[in-house]
Order: structure tokens, then C-alpha cells, then sequence
């Protein structure tokens, strides 16, 4: 699978495919790892590797957009 942008109301993302399963997307200047869980729904963390955090509300719109690209 290819590199693809999605948009959400609070902007646009680019995503890379780093397995089917997980998934980089660029939040601001920082890779964020979303991975599938065991029920097939993508997740994120709450906080980036810098220990930054993250707006739920927008993860989970990013997170639901991943689904339907890669549906």
C-alpha cells in the first residue's frame, strides 16, 4: 500500500503504511504510530515520543478516516 493524505476538519494528514497493521501519520511535525487493535479498530496513543499531547477528538477522526482508506 502507498503513502496516501487524508482530510479531517482540523486539516490534512499525510499517512505511510508501515505494515497492514500500523500506520505513521504526520501530526504537526511528528510521526504518530496508529495501529490496528485486536477488534480491527485503529488506535493511537494519547501522546507522542517527545511526550507531547495529543487531541483525542482529532486522533480518533484521523483514526477513522485510516479505516475507511483502508477498508
Amino acid at each position: 500500500m502507498n503513502a496516501f493524505m487524508i482530510k479531517t476538519s482540523g486539516g490534512r494528514f499525510y499517512v505511510r503504511p508501515a505494515s497492514p497493521e500500523r500506520f505513521l501519520v504526520d501530526i504537526d511535525g511528528e510521526e504518530v504510530m496508529m495501529e490496528k487493535d485486536e477488534d480491527g479498530y485503529v488506535r493511537a496513543p494519547g501522546a507522542t515520543d517527545n511526550g507531547r499531547r495529543l487531541n483525542m477528538g482529532l486522533l480518533n477522526n484521523i483514526a477513522d478516516e485510516i479505516a475507511v482508506q483502508t477498508a
